[in-house]
């Protein structure tokens, strides 16, 4: 990591300053865990990463600085907080190169120290791997800021997949739905897609809309209508407890880029996320959703079409149904693939093959495959999520 200026590293340190002003002296923290303590360590590979520490002012003389690695204990006091449920990763497979720094006199900064992770071999899809590295003291004359004793390196591994690019021509409708009495009366709803828009119709186009998951005049997931812009996400409608309500989101998407998007109904509100982001909420029910109702007779539950068109010219992968709402950390730490069996998830499409009948298979076991209507969709090789 790079050293950081003075000025610079005053206006990072600010907020850290303020808090060890109230504690009677200047102290020592991790590099970047001035506003939380965790930091996303992005690997396809082994890879490795530099950690430094720093402190609140200049060092009058070589400071040293001694560190070390986690328990899961650690881990389980910070998921116990924070609504996470990391774990770390499999023993063995991530080390640090030295169990000391030095902030050297008249410095702010500290020598770097290597964090690393030497292999993926035994590391599973749909776990959340954290490292927590420890500062465990200093013969300095600073103290340790406590808020930042512990840095948490969160390892977000990419996942390379395969999409499948509807083009504006193809849906998939999963039929099993109005067979089944489960899905008609959901108290809650969470609905998940990751989607790259190849293009959106024209702003004269009537009504223009881009559907993405759900059902016509139920509860859908879509992009466009007539009185919004072509590109902005809308839930429209969602008729819970029998009441119409419309939630659209602030933003508006470009093509060819990969997002994940996400609708919430909790109970009492619906909200859009945006890659892990908060970007509209508005109150709704309180009711049930009935999945099991078609009231427009286009087949149900549909992905990338609906009302016998509105098709989505883009590519679709890692889509989601659940029956309870997820919280913005769930979201965030699944973004890339979740655990099957995981609690309240009633279908998961990878869209990411096919099975010999053509249908994409619902990774829950639940049986609820989804089905093309026709041939003319293509695979997108070489998906890196996150991307």
């Amino acid at each position: 990591m790079k050293k950081i200026g003075l000025l610079t590293m005053m206006m990072l340190l600010c907020f850290s300053a303020c808090k060890e002003s109230e504690a009677g002296g200047d102290v020592i923290l991790f590099t970047g865990t001035e506003s939380q303590p965790r930091v996303t360590f992005t690997i396809e590979n082994p890879q490795d990463m530099g950690i430094t520490v720093s402190a609140t002012d200049r060092v009058e003389r070589d400071t040293k600085v001694t560190l070390a690695l986690g328990t899961q204990a650690d881990l389980d006091a910070y998921n116990a907080q924070t609504g996470r449920s990391y774990q770390l990763p499999p023993e063995g497979s991530y080390y640090l190169n030295s169990n000391e720094t030095v902030i050297k006199a008249g410095q702010y900064v500290s020598e770097t120290v290597v964090f690393g992770v030497g292999s993926l071999d035994e590391f599973k899809e749909g776990v959340s791997y954290c490292v927590p590295v420890m500062i465990t003291g200093t013969d300095g004359d600073m103290g340790i800021l406590e808020a930042s004793r512990i840095m948490y390196v969160a390892i977000n591994r990419t996942i390379v997949s395969r999409a499948v690019d509807l083009h504006g021509r193809c849906g998939f409708n999963v039929p099993k739905f109005l067979e089944d009495a489960s899905v008609s009366a959901l108290n809650q709803v969470t609905m998940e897609i990751r989607v790259r828009v190849n293009s959106f119709p024209p702003e004269y186009a009537n009504p223009g809309i881009s559907s993405l998951m759900g059902i016509e005049e139920n509860f859908l997931f879509r992009f466009g209508d007539i009185s919004i812009e072509k590109n902005q996400l809308q839930v429209a409608p969602a008729i819970i407890g029998g009441k119409k309500y419309f939630v659209t989101g602030n933003t508006r998407y470009t093509t060819g880029q990969w997002h994940q998007v996400v609708c919430v109904y909790n109970g009492s509100s619906v909200s859009i996320y945006v890659d892990g982001v908060l970007d509209v909420s508005f109150s709704a029910g309180p009711g049930t959703v009935n999945l099991q109702d078609d009231p427009m007779g286009f087949g149900g539950f549909w992905f990338g079409k609906s009302c016998g068109g509105r098709y989505l010219d883009g590519a679709i992968a890692e889509a989601r149904l659940w029956s309870r709402a997820l919280t913005m950390t769930e979201i965030q730490d699944n973004a890339c693939y979740v655990d099957p069996a995981s609690e309240g998830l009633i279908g998961y499409w990878r869209f990411n093959e096919v099975q010999e009948d053509g249908s994409v298979r619902d990774e829950t076991g639940h049986g609820y495959d989804a089905i093309p209507d026709s041939k003319s969709y293509t695979w997108i090789e070489e998906v890196r999520c996150p991307n």
